[in-house]
């Protein structure tokens, strides 16, 4: 996108959201000032993940540090470019001034073919050559990784395989969000070197847990507010979902507008603004707002004020749920079926492509309406057991992270 695009795109995100845009501003030039800051000091965390575009990665980000800080108190972040070649006078830097090398966040996990040039090191999100990943001598720390690679893709190159096993194996500790991207992950991996891994879920998945004054959903019970977060694929790897498959979608929330629902729509990408032309035809009465150009504060605002999020993208289910809203999945991409599988809430998948996939919804959420409790309540209940989980593994991390 050229400079010209990018500032015309702000200034018409801008005006449809007034209110929210120059808290983005301030966060984002708040966060470079910061990892800048960083960087021209030590002792601090260099951070592979992807802090700003997609809304769901800055949102791991986000919830990340904070976890950390309730936990090994403040220490700086040096948010790095993930996109980028990691050269060797990066890994030098790192040896001489960093803590410890925190990658995840940001789908790394996905074969790495939207680049102009090929990534041909690792091909997948952390492009970092093997020569160069073998003289990184900080603690290697893999956290909360997810599988992202969808079904429809091609598969990863075979140097994935070499590059993946020397990461796990290089790192002092190294995790996955769920049992499902284990499983995938485990089949380019030796067993010996797959047995390494653990299970840590995403940090956005205990937000209330982090930050319960401020992280936790209000639960009204007098607001029937629901949040469709669309997923339209990837644009660039030239995966892009139907807009009939779409259209189903709207006509199940003009169901649900009929029943005294409000409609919210949220987008955490660009890409996902094509999807509102389908509820725009099916005459569905509704509001929007764009993930990716709120602040983080905004964004865990817009979200803990809702009854119920319908999410297709895996952030636009897991975030939610951190905050302690009732979510139910549309299965486009595996993530999101491996979320609900993971917390327990896998009936309340139903795929795209189901042909009953609309009347499989309203009866979902006829059955949350008649019983808000029992919902809080099982949410509530999955957080406890992710929240275990991540103070073990947070005890674990504490020999590399402790001020």
């Amino acid at each position: 996108m050229s400079i010209f695009n990018k500032v015309r795109r702000l200034g018409l995100i801008g005006s449809r959201q007034p209110l929210q845009f120059p808290g983005f501003l301030a966060h984002r030039i708040g966060a470079e000032r910061a990892s800048r800051r960083a960087k021209a000091g030590a002792g601090y965390f260099s951070h592979y993940a992807g802090w700003h575009g997609n809304a769901g990665d800055v949102m791991i980000v986000h919830a990340q540090h904070a976890l950390f800080a309730s936990r090994f108190g403040e220490t700086p972040w040096v948010n790095e470019d993930h996109k980028k070649l990691v050269r060797v006078e990066d890994v030098e830097r790192i040896n001489r001034d960093a803590r410890a090398v925190v990658v995840g966040g940001g789908g790394l996990l996905l074969p790495d073919r939207h680049r102009p040039f090929p990534n041909v090191d690792s091909d997948w999100l952390w492009n970092i050559p093997l020569a160069t990943l073998k003289r990184l001598r900080r603690p290697l720390l893999g956290f909360a990784i997810g599988y992202n690679r969808m079904e429809v893709q091609d598969d990863f190159f075979p140097s994935f395989r070499k590059h993946i096993t020397e990461t796990v194996e290089r790192s002092a500790f190294f995790s996955v969000r769920n049992r499902g991207s284990l499983e995938k992950l485990s089949d380019y991996l030796p067993p010996t070197v797959a047995d390494k891994i653990v299970i840590q879920p995403c940090p956005t998945n205990v937000m209330s847990l982090i930050r319960p004054d401020s992280w936790s959903a209000k639960r009204d019970p007098n607001v029937k507010a629901v949040v469709f977060v669309l997923f339209m694929g990837f644009k660039k790897l030239g995966i892009v979902e139907d807009r009939d498959q779409i259209r189903r979608i709207a006509r199940q929330a003009k169901r649900m507008a009929a029943n005294g629902w409000e409609i919210h729509i949220a987008t955490h990408t660009v890409d996902e603004l094509a999807a509102l032309p389908a509820f725009v035809e099916e005459r569905v009465m509704f509001s929007h707002r764009m993930m990716d150009m709120m602040s983080p504060a905004d964004i865990v605002r817009y979200y803990r004020s809702k009854t119920l999020v319908i999410g297709m993208r895996g952030h636009g289910v897991m975030l939610p749920y951190g905050i302690g809203v009732p979510v139910m999945g549309i299965i486009n991409h595996v993530k999101v079926r491996y979320f609900l599988e993971e917390v327990g809430l896998d009936e309340l998948a139903v795929p795209l492509r189901d042909p009953n996939m609309e009347d499989r919804i309203n009866e979902l959420v006829t059955a949350f309406e008649q019983n808000r409790q029992a919902m809080y309540d099982r949410i509530d209940i999955g957080k406890q057991h992710l929240w275990r989980t991540t103070h073990t593994n947070m005890e674990a991390l504490r020999p590399y992270c402790a001020n």
